[in-house]
């Protein structure tokens, strides 16, 4: 059994040490996020696999929305201008595929990204709601990346005869698409499945934070916008002794 002395200092080392633990945890990175999703195209059929015939659907209720391009501040989930992405000439690879791959979405944006405990979900979603889904990216040594999409009406008329009620179901007759990586800065990795693939590019950026303004300036500007009237009312100076 621990004296008390080596007990009280256990204690207090913890104590020391758990603000470094939080602090880790809470830390964030910025990076530049880039992600096409392109669905498999006739060559890749669904009648060699065996659907759910209604998978369930990803959980977004606490996911954030990607925001339009921010001008001249960091914003977080800010998309990116065009010219910033570099995935561009992969896209319209996929498009000369001639419908072998069908690209569904290509967005880039820029975000914090903290440890598992604290990263959140994003909204990934087609204007055409081909899929609707959600990614979320942590880091701890590594960068980590979970995809749960859902291509919608996947399955089409291979579905069996459901009741009425089974037919309210959001998800029925699509395929739930999920996948995880671990992947490294700067390296583009790609997430397959039967149904859909993704490219994923993760870039670390360095975020300039100003420099705070020295307490000297700010006492020389606030000196200097003092009025003629507010500089008269200060007392004189002394004059020096002989």
């Amino acid at each position: 059994m621990k004296k008390p002395a080596q007990l009280l200092f256990s204690l207090l080392a913890i104590l020391i040490a758990l603000p470094q633990l939080v602090s880790a945890e809470n830390e964030q990175t910025w990076y530049d996020i880039e992600l096409i999703l392109y669905k498999q195209g006739s060559s890749y059929s669904a009648k060699s696999e065996h659907w759910p015939t209604d998978p369930g659907s990803p959980d977004w209720s606490e996911a954030v929305n990607l925001v339009p391009e921010a001008s001249g501040k960091q914003q977080p989930y800010a998309l990116l201008p065009r010219p910033d992405w570099r995935l561009t000439a992969a896209f319209n690879a996929l498009r000369n595929t001639r419908g072998e791959l069908e690209p569904l979405f290509h967005q880039a944006w820029r975000q914090p990204v903290a440890g598992p405990k604290n990263a959140k979900p994003i909204y990934l979603g087609s204007p055409t709601g081909l899929f609707e889904g959600v990614i979320k990216i942590s880091v701890n040594r590594y960068l980590h990346v979970d995809l749960d999409l859902l291509l919608k009406n996947a399955l089409g008329n291979t579905l069996p005869a459901t009741s009425s009620e089974d037919a309210l179901s959001p998800s029925l007759g699509s395929v739930r698409v999920t996948g995880k990586r671990r992947m490294r800065s700067g390296e583009i990795h790609y997430i397959d499945h039967p149904m859909m693939g993704a490219l994923i590019l993760i870039s670390r950026i360095e975020v300039t934070t100003p420099e705070p303004v020295p307490t000297a300036t700010v006492e020389s500007a606030a000196d200097a916008s003092a009025t003629p009237s507010e500089a008269a009312t200060q007392p004189a100076e002394p004059p020096a002794a002989n």
